[in-house]
């Protein structure tokens, strides 16, 4: 195959996960407020919504270390094509029942088939991405999974919580995904053998460089908070629900924007600055919503703070590039899925019991708390590196 075609097929291959992070995205920017804003209307407590919103983390936790698993029996764009209509089917049956239990149980398969397609994608992109353009492709690629936030926003303002228009057009968007996956000519992922295929693998790539996981988990926490939450917070403090769609169409569009900067930043200053610039930038944004009076300016600051935050995804996904090579990505993504996991498990309850107990304010402090941690995971490493 010449040097040509190679790139091109590559290239083809990643505008293709580039992709379904894109669609995955759009579907849990529709369904997290959904089913927030569903769960509220029942009269439930922020605890409870928090409480139900867990089983999302659980079911990614759960289902993570299976993917390396399926990665080494079947070709990623099937795996791909078979979570895209499997969260299409997840949102057509919403409207057949408004039985809370039976959503939160809708709510654990959507997160199951979401986090195959997340881990699938995200392994097939960090080995398909040269390693002299990995900052800057990781920030496109983050950005592009912000696109999908900021568009399920803006769908879910635009449709509403009520009735079955949003489940169906997020369906439509999920089921449309697949075609693009049969479309295009692109490079197959490698896939795990032996070791590396088995869900211990996980377990080994987290032992072997643990810091480079808590950026995951800080992303999964406060991203899993605040689109879940931020439409309770919305009520709390005065605003319509609608403000709800459009805070998260604005900080999806941060996302988009700032991805691609913050990239650039890792590749000429360092992955570990970059991430130390963000992570004050997340401490200080929370601090700065307390003062809020108007949706607006709400949107300004999230605009900024989410996009500094997401940008832990992407210097987590840099990191696990440089560290591991392509036998051991599956491996080494789907622990990094399973801590973003973690994040996801921990973080609703605790928010949702912040923001009744302690109001607004205290679920805010929470989150600026929790951006600290991926710079406290690399301080706690350098430390054990200088003892030994």
């Amino acid at each position: 195959m010449s040097e040509i075609r190679m790139s091109a097929a590559t290239w083809a291959g990643i505008g293709t996960a580039l992709g379904c992070g894109l669609i995955a995205a759009v579907g849990i920017a529709i369904n997290a407020p959904l089913f927030a804003l569903t769960l509220d209307d029942t009269g439930m407590s922020a605890t409870e919504v928090g409480f139900l919103m867990t089983f999302a983390g659980l079911a990614g936790l759960l289902c993570t270390p299976v993917v390396p698993w399926l990665m080494g029996r079947f070709p990623v764009k099937v795996i791909l094509g078979g979570g895209l209509l499997a969260s299409s089917a997840m949102f057509l049956l919403y409207p057949l029942t408004d039985n809370i239990w039976v959503w939160t149980a809708i709510r654990f398969g959507f997160s199951t088939s979401l986090t195959i397609i997340f881990v699938a994608s995200e392994a097939w992109f960090l080995e398909l991405a040269p390693a002299h353009l990995r900052g800057r492709l990781l920030g496109l690629y983050a950005a592009t999974f912000a696109g999908g936030f900021g568009i399920g926003g803006f769908v879910i303002a635009q449709l509403g919580h009520q009735g079955p228009a949003t489940p169906y057009a997020g369906a439509a968007i999920m089921a449309l995904a697949t075609l693009p996956l049969f479309l295009f000519k692109t490079p197959a992922a490698t896939r795990p053998e032996g070791a590396e295929a088995h869900p211990s693998a996980l377990l080994a790539r987290l032992m072997i460089a643990p810091a480079l996981f808590v950026p995951a988990f800080a992303m999964g926490a406060i991203e899993t908070s605040a689109f879940n939450l931020f439409p309770l917070w919305v009520r709390e403090v005065g605003f319509e629900d609608s403000a709800a769609g459009y805070l998260i169409a604005a900080s999806g569009l941060g996302n988009i924007l700032l991805q691609g900067p913050i990239g650039m930043l890792a590749d000429r200053y360092g992955r570990t600055r970059t991430l130390l610039g963000v992570a004050i930038i997340g401490f200080i944004g929370p601090f700065l919503l307390m003062a809020v009076k108007s949706p607006t300016e709400a949107y300004a600051i999230c605009f900024l703070w989410s996009g500094c935050v997401t940008g832990f995804y992407t210097l987590g996904l840099m990191g696990l590039a440089e560290r591991f090579g392509k036998g051991e990505l599956a491996g080494a993504n789907a622990a990094y899925g399973g801590s973003y996991g973690v994040g996801q498990l921990i973080a609703p309850l605790a928010g949702g019991t912040l923001l009744q107990t302690l109001g607004p304010s205290g679920f805010l402090a929470g989150l600026a708390v929790i951006a600290l941690t991926p710079i406290c995971a690399i301080a706690v490493q350098h430390q054990a590196q200088r003892k030994s």
